[in-house]
């Protein structure tokens, strides 16, 4: 069902209504089956997946069942495997949740639930950008290229973790210190494995 909602979607400009509430209804019984089956049917967050992720988040129950599977997500780098009730046991990559919460972080209201978790999600992609620095395994390089075309995003997924960072403290209102690291070249030295231990230092003061 999640699968031919997306499809629907796809071919169609405009919503429907029935199939909102039905995803909904879906999300709400089976959180993990649908959130799961959404990153693997769409793990660059087409205008399709987009819309579903907006109908998730847009009810408190489902935004937060979808919210803490995303953060399970987000933490498993370089991918996360979990079988679905249909038995797809497909890794769906840790950045595929990423970019799915920067295109949440753009949206003119972020839900609550996201504001609720932003330490951990803060953590998470601390990890990332340490992880990715460190090693990009060549199969998350080739899904990277593909989300790149598609979104014009990040040349380096460490550096899209670090543009949905500054996306995540400008929500928390720490433009200030997204700012002060800009100046110090903070973001620059997070990004080299030699001396990020200096900013992150540098971003906890």
């Amino acid at each position: 069902m999640v699968r031919y909602i997306h499809q629907w979607l796809m071919a169609n400009d405009s919503a429907e209504p029935r199939l909102n509430r039905t995803l909904l209804h879906l999300t709400e019984a089976q959180p993990n089956d649908a959130v799961m089956t959404l990153l693997r049917a769409a793990p660059s967050c087409d205008r399709a997946a987009m819309a579903m992720w907006k109908t998730i988040m847009s009810s408190p129950r489902t935004a937060k069942l979808a919210q803490r599977i995303l953060l399970d997500v987000l933490g498993s780098w370089p991918k996360h495997s979990t079988c679905t009730s249909d038995g797809d046991k497909t890794g769906v990559f840790a950045l595929a949740a990423t970019v799915v919460m920067w295109k949440i972080l753009q949206e003119p209201c972020v839900p609550h639930i996201v504001k609720v978790h932003s330490s951990r999600v803060l953590v998470h992609l601390l990890f990332q950008v340490f992880f990715s620095t460190e090693e990009t395994p060549e199969e998350v390089d080739t899904f990277w290229n593909g989300s790149q075309e598609q979104h014009g995003l990040a040349t380096s997924p460490n550096r899209f973790a670090v543009r949905t960072l500054k996306s995540l403290l400008c929500l928390e209102q720490y433009k200030d210190v997204v700012m002060a690291m800009e100046r110090r070249c903070g973001w620059d030295t997070l990004l080299c494995a030699d001396t990020q231990h200096y900013a992150v230092g540098l971003l906890a003061r």
